[in-house]
């Protein structure tokens, strides 16, 4: 029983090679992780770039209303 389960044991760590740890852990950890990374990067991008187009909308409308409402 005892030699089984030595056996056993050696199986399993053999199985769990560090390849194969490091297939699961990018697998299950790092994949995942890049992928939020990439969403959260885009969304922050996109969010960017509307802000900045507002802004210009916004100071052109500024301009034209300064322009005509505030001649001195």
């Amino acid at each position: 029983m005892k030699a089984e389960l030595l056996n056993e044991f050696n199986l399993l760590q053999q199985s769990r090679s560090n390849a194969k740890y490091l297939d699961v852990l990018d697998e299950r950890v790092y994949m995942p992780v890049r992928k939020v990374n990439h969403r959260v990067f885009n969304w922050v991008h996109s969010r960017g770039l509307m802000l900045m187009k507002l802004e210009s909308t916004m100071n052109r409308q500024v301009r034209r209303f300064k322009k005509k409402y505030f001649r001195f």
